[in-house]
Protein backbone atom coordinates (compact mmCIF):
# COMPACT_ATOMS: atom_id res chain seq x y z
CA UNK A 1 0.00 0.00 0.00
CA UNK A 2 0.97 3.24 -1.06
CA UNK A 3 0.26 6.40 1.54
CA UNK A 4 1.29 10.05 1.42
CA UNK A 5 3.21 11.26 4.52
CA UNK A 6 4.56 14.55 5.38
CA UNK A 7 8.52 14.71 4.59
CA UNK A 8 8.81 15.33 7.81
CA UNK A 9 7.56 12.11 9.21
CA UNK A 10 9.30 9.87 6.64
CA UNK A 11 12.42 9.00 9.52
CA UNK A 12 10.63 8.75 12.99
CA UNK A 13 7.77 6.24 10.77
CA UNK A 14 10.45 4.77 9.54
CA UNK A 15 12.52 4.57 12.99
CA UNK A 16 8.86 3.22 14.88
CA UNK A 17 8.08 0.55 12.16
CA UNK A 18 5.02 2.58 10.71
CA UNK A 19 6.19 2.15 7.28
CA UNK A 20 8.57 -0.28 5.61
CA UNK A 21 9.90 2.29 3.07
CA UNK A 22 9.94 5.53 1.80
CA UNK A 23 10.79 7.97 -0.99
CA UNK A 24 12.29 10.78 0.12
CA UNK A 25 14.34 13.78 -0.83
CA UNK A 26 17.22 15.27 0.66
CA UNK A 27 18.43 16.57 3.63
CA UNK A 28 15.64 13.60 5.51
CA UNK A 29 17.31 10.48 4.01
CA UNK A 30 20.93 11.53 5.02
CA UNK A 31 19.37 12.67 8.54
CA UNK A 32 17.95 9.34 8.96
CA UNK A 33 21.81 7.99 7.91
CA UNK A 34 23.35 10.14 10.05
CA UNK A 35 21.28 8.91 13.48
CA UNK A 36 21.59 5.59 12.04
CA UNK A 37 17.91 4.78 11.55
CA UNK A 38 18.17 4.91 7.90
CA UNK A 39 19.95 3.29 5.11
CA UNK A 40 19.58 4.51 1.55
CA UNK A 41 18.40 1.27 -0.71
CA UNK A 42 19.15 3.43 -4.24
CA UNK A 43 19.53 7.16 -5.00
CA UNK A 44 18.73 8.78 -8.41
CA UNK A 45 14.71 7.03 -8.18
CA UNK A 46 13.39 10.31 -10.14
CA UNK A 47 15.39 9.96 -13.02
CA UNK A 48 15.32 6.08 -13.58
CA UNK A 49 11.70 5.99 -12.67
CA UNK A 50 9.67 9.02 -14.00
CA UNK A 51 12.23 9.95 -16.69
CA UNK A 52 13.28 6.16 -17.92
CA UNK A 53 17.00 6.85 -17.56
CA UNK A 54 19.21 6.57 -14.39
CA UNK A 55 21.76 9.49 -15.73
CA UNK A 56 18.98 11.97 -16.91
CA UNK A 57 19.19 15.18 -14.88
CA UNK A 58 16.43 16.06 -12.60
CA UNK A 59 15.96 19.61 -11.61
CA UNK A 60 14.11 19.89 -8.16
CA UNK A 61 14.38 23.32 -8.22
CA UNK A 62 14.94 26.88 -10.19
CA UNK A 63 16.71 30.21 -9.58
CA UNK A 64 13.19 32.07 -10.69
CA UNK A 65 12.78 35.70 -11.56
CA UNK A 66 9.58 36.93 -13.50
CA UNK A 67 9.48 38.47 -17.24
CA UNK A 68 8.31 41.23 -15.87
CA UNK A 69 11.12 41.73 -12.97
CA UNK A 70 13.64 40.71 -16.07
CA UNK A 71 12.66 43.64 -18.05
CA UNK A 72 12.03 46.33 -15.36
CA UNK A 73 15.82 45.57 -14.16
CA UNK A 74 17.58 44.13 -17.02
CA UNK A 75 21.15 45.22 -15.28
CA UNK A 76 20.14 43.46 -11.72
CA UNK A 77 19.11 40.61 -13.91
CA UNK A 78 22.52 40.41 -15.84
CA UNK A 79 24.01 40.71 -11.69
CA UNK A 80 22.08 38.01 -10.59
CA UNK A 81 22.60 35.67 -13.21
CA UNK A 82 26.45 36.35 -12.69
CA UNK A 83 25.99 35.87 -8.70
CA UNK A 84 24.33 32.83 -9.69
CA UNK A 85 26.61 31.54 -12.05
CA UNK A 86 29.08 32.19 -9.35
CA UNK A 87 27.57 30.06 -7.01
CA UNK A 88 27.51 27.15 -9.49
CA UNK A 89 30.58 27.07 -10.32
CA UNK A 90 31.87 27.10 -6.39
CA UNK A 91 29.98 24.29 -5.97
CA UNK A 92 31.14 22.50 -8.71
CA UNK A 93 34.97 22.92 -8.06
CA UNK A 94 35.05 23.65 -4.34
CA UNK A 95 32.14 21.33 -3.05
CA UNK A 96 33.99 21.76 0.38
CA UNK A 97 34.09 25.61 0.29
CA UNK A 98 30.68 25.79 -0.76
CA UNK A 99 29.04 23.39 1.74
CA UNK A 100 29.43 26.31 4.71
CA UNK A 101 26.85 28.20 3.04
CA UNK A 102 23.78 25.45 3.35
CA UNK A 103 24.28 26.64 7.16
CA UNK A 104 22.58 29.69 8.08
CA UNK A 105 20.91 29.69 4.54
CA UNK A 106 19.15 26.36 4.14
CA UNK A 107 17.41 24.23 7.36
CA UNK A 108 20.56 22.24 6.80
CA UNK A 109 22.92 22.68 9.77
CA UNK A 110 25.91 20.92 11.69
CA UNK A 111 27.16 17.34 10.43
CA UNK A 112 24.84 17.39 7.69
CA UNK A 113 26.43 20.22 6.06
CA UNK A 114 29.13 17.95 5.22
CA UNK A 115 27.42 14.81 4.67
CA UNK A 116 23.89 15.80 2.40
CA UNK A 117 24.71 15.36 -1.45
CA UNK A 118 24.57 18.78 -3.14
CA UNK A 119 22.61 19.66 -6.21
CA UNK A 120 23.92 19.24 -9.89
CA UNK A 121 23.12 23.32 -11.22
CA UNK A 122 22.57 24.35 -14.26
CA UNK A 123 22.66 27.45 -15.49
CA UNK A 124 20.17 28.71 -18.09
CA UNK A 125 22.59 28.26 -21.34
CA UNK A 126 23.91 25.09 -20.02
CA UNK A 127 20.40 23.04 -21.14
CA UNK A 128 21.02 20.77 -24.12
CA UNK A 129 17.96 19.52 -25.70
CA UNK A 130 18.11 15.96 -24.10
CA UNK A 131 18.40 17.88 -20.75
CA UNK A 132 15.28 20.14 -22.01
CA UNK A 133 13.29 16.80 -23.10
CA UNK A 134 13.93 14.90 -19.64
CA UNK A 135 12.51 18.12 -17.98
CA UNK A 136 9.54 18.69 -19.89
CA UNK A 137 8.71 14.52 -19.12
CA UNK A 138 9.12 15.37 -15.25
CA UNK A 139 6.77 18.49 -16.13
CA UNK A 140 4.63 16.21 -18.12
CA UNK A 141 4.26 14.10 -15.19
CA UNK A 142 2.67 17.12 -12.94
CA UNK A 143 -0.18 17.75 -15.64
CA UNK A 144 -1.27 14.15 -16.33
CA UNK A 145 -1.67 14.07 -12.40
CA UNK A 146 -3.54 16.99 -12.17
CA UNK A 147 -0.64 19.68 -10.19
CA UNK A 148 -1.21 21.25 -13.58
CA UNK A 149 -4.32 22.09 -14.72
CA UNK A 150 -2.78 22.33 -18.74
CA UNK A 151 0.54 21.38 -20.37
CA UNK A 152 3.32 23.85 -19.44
CA UNK A 153 6.18 24.38 -21.69
CA UNK A 154 9.48 23.95 -20.18
CA UNK A 155 11.55 25.20 -23.08
CA UNK A 156 9.14 28.54 -22.75
CA UNK A 157 10.08 28.69 -19.04
CA UNK A 158 13.84 28.62 -19.75
CA UNK A 159 15.87 32.20 -20.09
CA UNK A 160 16.89 32.93 -23.21
CA UNK A 161 19.46 35.37 -22.09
Amino acid sequence: TVIELPIGQHVAALAAGQVDGVYTLEPTGTIGRLNGTTRMLEAGVIARYILGDANAPWHGGSATLTTEFIKKNPEFTKKYIAAYAKGINLVRTQPAEARQYLKGYTAIEGPLTGEVPLASYMLYNEFKPADVVAFQKFFDLFTEKGVFEKKLSVESLLFKG
